[in-house]
């Protein structure tokens, strides 16, 4: 007799757990957790000059190429990952990711669609073109 009232019981809940699973409503109590980042607080509070080579740098050491960074912004959040970004000299804008751990990622921003990354929005030309030998 106990076996049967579990059995029953057990039945009602995994019958219970599949009726769930149709119910496209969202959770009511989801919670939104920021990760702190401090490289990307570190950048934001950069002078440009110092913005600009610090993305060019993040740029090169991904294995890309980049004269001159000539405009940069902080677009968004994407994850845990606060994204940048960059545009060089040769009219390339570039993504730039930076994790809570200072590691980077950089995608040309040609490919963000194809690798299902956000859409670049691109940033404009300084209205003076940056002199050679400053930043």
């Amino acid at each position: 007799m106990i076996r049967v009232a579990l059995l029953t019981a057990g039945c009602a809940a995994a019958l219970a757990a599949l009726a769930a699973c149709g119910d496209d409503s969202p959770p009511a109590n989801v919670q939104h957790i920021t990760i702190a980042n401090p490289y990307n607080d570190q950048l934001k509070a950069l002078s440009p000059p110092m913005q600009r080579l610090g993305l060019m740098r993040a740029i090169r050491d991904n294995g890309n190429r980049c004269h001159k960074v000539q405009a940069v912004a902080q677009q968004q959040d994407h994850g845990n990952l606060a994204m940048w970004v960059a545009l060089c000299d040769d009219g390339r804008h570039w993504a730039i990711f930076i994790a809570p751990t200072g590691d980077t990622q950089v995608r040309n921003c040609s490919d963000a669609e194809r690798l299902h990354l956000p859409v670049c929005h691109p940033v404009a030309p300084p209205a003076e073109p940056i002199p050679n030998g400053q930043l």
